[in-house]
């Protein structure tokens, strides 16, 4: 008997196994009524207001560059330019969350994604131009934008 003919026998006897049914029985007991007790969960009215929102992840934008133009105004206003990429192919708004403490600016870019999202493997490239909230006085400011920092002196 040579390898191949070993083999063939090998599938065909994995084939048969596997397409063979297999029979169970499940026995059940006797069915049995249940009435509500007062106050029991089960009478409460179904009220959408209190049913669970679905979970999200924050998922943030892969940040490359950070390029910041001062505008000729007083108080001097700052807009970021960005560019860098998304690491999917889902199309979701991208999201802009900004803290300032200080002379310390630090910017979230982020989409929200529902954690069941099935998105396409491919980068997609993201280019945004961000006003950065409130006006500047003369001095050095540090920006975050996710993980790029930058210092600007005004």
């Amino acid at each position: 008997m040579d390898v191949i003919e070993i083999l063939i026998r090998l599938l065909f006897i994995l084939f048969v196994g596997i397409m063979t049914p297999v029979a169970s029985t499940i026995e059940t007991g006797p069915v049995v009524e249940v009435s509500p007790l007062p106050g029991d969960v089960s009478t409460i009215p179904f009220d959408p207001q209190f049913a669970p929102e679905e979970t999200v992840q924050r998922v943030p934008t892969v940040i490359e560059s950070v390029d910041a133009r001062l505008l000729e105004s007083f108080p001097v206003q700052i807009h970021l330019q960005v560019s860098g990429y998304q690491p999917d192919g889902c199309d979701v708004e991208t999201q802009v969350l900004q803290h300032r403490e200080g002379n310390r600016i630090r910017v979230r870019v982020f989409r929200e994604l529902p954690l069941a999202a099935m998105c396409p493997m491919i980068l997609v490239p993201y280019e945004a131009t961000i006003p950065l909230e409130g006006g500047f006085e003369s001095g050095t400011y540090t920006i975050s934008v996710n993980d790029v920092t930058i210092e600007v002196t005004v």
